[in-house]
């Protein structure tokens, strides 16, 4: 079965917000640099400390980043949602509060009109987030 892995620019921010997604999250965190990428001579001097590639893996989470792919004009990130399917109320609430940090709420966390506990956030770095759990899987 494919898989799709978000792969976002953050356009000279890479480092800061997968660090802040690992801090979420949790998992493994690899980053590299252009200066040791494999564009690194053809890499401008002042964007060689910039993020080459960044893979944070945490189990069914995974999220890819870059600065690389950063043109003269803004990137746009939330033209997609990142939707997480959490394993139960206190996760939902968990990632909601921190993921809130310094970004602005459309819904706070509630109950759906699906049955589930819904929230949906746009976090600090644009990325807008829909954070999902079906209360019927509650474990009793």
């Amino acid at each position: 079965m494919a898989a799709i892995e978000p792969y976002i620019n953050f356009a000279g921010r890479t480092a800061q917000a997968m660090e802040f997604y690992q801090g979420v999250f949790g998992g493994n965190l690899s980053q590299q640099l252009a200066k040791d990428g494999p564009m690194a001579a053809q890499t401008p001097p002042e964007h060689q400390n910039d993020v080459f590639h960044a893979d944070l893996n945490a189990g069914n989470f995974h999220i890819l980043g870059s600065d690389m792919m950063s043109t003269d004009t803004p990137p746009v990130n939330n033209v997609i949602s990142l939707a997480v399917t959490c394993d139960s109320e206190e996760q939902l609430r968990a990632h909601f509060d921190k993921l809130a940090e310094g970004g602005s709420v459309v819904w706070p966390v509630r109950d759906s009109e699906w049955g589930s506990l819904y929230a949906q956030l746009v976090d600090k770095f644009g990325i807008q987030w829909m954070l999902n759990f079906d209360k019927s899987q509650a474990k009793e």
